[in-house]
């Protein structure tokens, strides 16, 4: 399998494969092809990311793919090609390469192969071909069995901080990193005190898990002002002299645990019972306004002492809880013995066009809102563009927003009844202004019909 019109004729065999297992045994043997696990990777890599959404193409020629064709591919992910230079590119390469090729690279840049098979797959396929993070990710309480958790011994309740998630790894070398849950590592120079209290409060030889968030004048500011400031520090900018970051931590694991599909035996009430005497009782240094705490919580005996401090948070403004079982044990997989509640439904969608604003208004002709889309297209809504600063950064840089990840808060799930139509959401809002730079991926749409049903029953 050498040419780029014989691996897209790969991609649809195995789509129209209805078994997973059968899908899987074609990706292992079409694996064998190095151009092939290339075109894998340039899809689905995390760390590759092309800022376009193009059309399908509408002309063709003959060619397939080449270095002329990867060199573009390079120049977009780097953003060396942009804006109208990046459409001329691009349709110019769709007129060179055949049919196929060219439905080829278009799924490429659009992420999304089409074949059926997820990231999972390909690395049950190719070990290690698509870089991943190792995440024990909350449920929903439908479904849940918490009559099994150990309510005697007494369930942790945690307040959801509004803020941005990080691992803080503090390795045996005594060297510490902060990184996103996508892999990528924050800059180094505007965390140095919380890098320096990191060194000073946490064990060696552990990745700490929480949220940074933002104080400024001694406070803390909410998400959509603290996030919008840490995501313009990630890009290069810098915290003002009265903003500094806090780190506040849930859960935490020795280094040899942070590897795919890792796990860690000990029960979660001694993973906390020791970050608690790392913070409070056996650390040398404790400052009066520390940048690391523990996460706000409360231990619960019942279900209805677990909803009580969920609608109480909720009366603060914050965004729900996550209680947890305290014979959890952390593992790389959606842990059941931690279940996440929610009232507002935050989602995450990924942009794919620009709708200027209506005849009329005071933003005819500029940006009105962005048209955003579930991973699997099944959901596409309309999110009006949050404030002024960020309708100027869109209307200058349209496409360099297009296939971003925004976080996008709704009330309801409009359900459309034309199966050639997708789903929308009722008073769909955005987060904050931003793209989220800590993730890659939409939700499906079966994932956003999990949490609003959740977020209806605990409510």
């Amino acid at each position: 399998m050498n040419t780029s019109d014989e691996i897209l004729s790969a991609l649809d065999a195995v789509a129209a494969e209805p078994s997973k297992m059968a899908k899987l045994g074609m990706l292992k043997a079409y694996c064998d092809s190095q151009t092939f696990r290339h075109v894998l990777e340039l899809a689905y890599s995390p760390f590759r990311t092309y800022g376009v959404s193009p059309d399908r193409p509408e002309k063709a020629g003959k060619a397939f793919f080449d270095h002329l064709t990867m060199d573009m591919v390079y120049r977009l992910a780097s953003r060396e090609l942009t804006g109208n230079a990046a459409r001329e590119a691009i349709a110019s390469e769709f007129e060179r390469l055949s049919p196929k090729s060219g439905e080829l690279l278009w799924r490429i840049l659009n992420k999304d192969l089409r074949a059926g098979f997820s990231e999972s797959t390909i690395n049950k396929a190719c070990p290690g071909l698509i870089p991943t993070f190792p995440y024990m990710r909350c449920s929903l309480l439908k479904g849940a069995k918490v009559e099994k958790f150990d309510w005697e011994t007494g369930v942790f309740s945690q307040e959801k901080a509004d803020g941005m998630f990080a691992n803080v790894n503090h390795y045996a070398s005594g060297a510490v990193s902060i990184v996103s849950r996508q892999g990528s590592e924050f800059p180094v120079r505007p965390f140095l005190p919380l890098t320096e209290e990191v060194r000073r409060r946490l064990n060696k030889g552990t990745q700490s898990h929480g949220e940074i968030l933002v104080r400024k004048a001694g406070v803390v500011l909410p998400r959509e002002i603290g996030n919008g400031i840490l995501n313009s520090v990630l890009k290069g900018g810098d915290f003002a002299d009265d903003e500094v970051p806090i780190f506040k931590i849930w859960d935490q694991i020795p280094q040899p645990a942070v590897v795919s599909k890792g796990r860690y035996n000990m029960k979660y009430k001694d993973r906390l019972f020791s970050i608690n005497n790392q913070l409070y009782c056996d650390s040398d240094f404790i400052p009066l306004d520390p940048l690391i705490n523990t996460i706000d919580g409360r231990v619960c005996h019942s279900m209805d002492e677990v909803l009580d401090h969920f609608r109480e948070k909720l009366a603060e403004g914050k965004e729900g809880t996550v209680f947890k079982n305290p014979s959890a044990i952390w593992g790389d997989y959606t842990s059941k013995d931690q279940i996440k509640l929610k009232l507002d439904v935050v989602v995450d969608l990924r942009i794919v066009g620009v709708v200027p604003g209506n005849k009329g208004t005071k933003n005819e002709g500029r940006p009105g809102s962005l048209t955003c889309e579930s991973k699997d297209g099944q959901l596409r809504v309309d999110v009006t563009v949050k404030n002024e600063a960020m309708r100027d950064s869109v209307e200058k840089h349209p496409h360099d927003w297009i296939g971003q990840i925004i976080a996008v808060r709704f009330n309801a799930i409009m359900r459309s009844t034309d199966t050639r139509k997708p789903h929308s959401l009722f008073l769909p809002r955005m987060v904050e202004a931003g793209c989220r730079i800590d993730k890659a991926v939409a939700d499906t749409y079966q994932q956003i019909c999990d949490q609003y049903e959740s977020a209806v029953m605990s409510s």
